[in-house]
């Protein structure tokens, strides 16, 4: 567990370190960039409005994620990053960092924010 903070920590200073402020970094990405790789890498399961009802998506155990819940509103952009980049352990949902560039990672966060109606939760 000291090792998983250990890490977290050092990902939000080399994140805050390479775009300025870690709080502009929800401002920074762009949600038009956002919408073609959440179709492309999270529709299936999320869905086309992000509550969890893609046709994958339902099928899981749990099942996926819908963003617009208050659980997932109460999540930092910072969590949800993370999640996006390391996937979840307890879900099936993977992870993408090997699919996706941080700025990649960034828009699709944008996009999830902006479907969610939610704004900035503060990184």
């Amino acid at each position: 567990m000291e090792q998983r903070m250990r890490v977290i920590l050092i990902l939000g200073l080399v994140v805050g370190l390479t775009y300025g402020s870690v709080s502009t970094l929800f401002a920074a990405g762009d949600t038009g960039k956002g919408r073609p790789i959440y179709e492309k890498y999270c529709l299936l399961c999320h869905g086309p409005q992000g509550q969890g009802d893609g046709p994958q998506g339902k099928l899981m155990n749990p099942p996926a994620t819908n963003f617009r819940s208050p659980e997932s509103k109460k999540k930092s952009d910072s969590e949800l990053l993370e999640i996006i980049q390391k996937g979840h352990s307890k879900s099936a949902m993977t992870g993408w960092e090997n699919e996706l560039n941080k700025r990649e990672m960034i828009d699709v966060l944008s996009y999830i924010r902006k479907m969610s109606g939610e704004g900035d939760k503060g990184l």
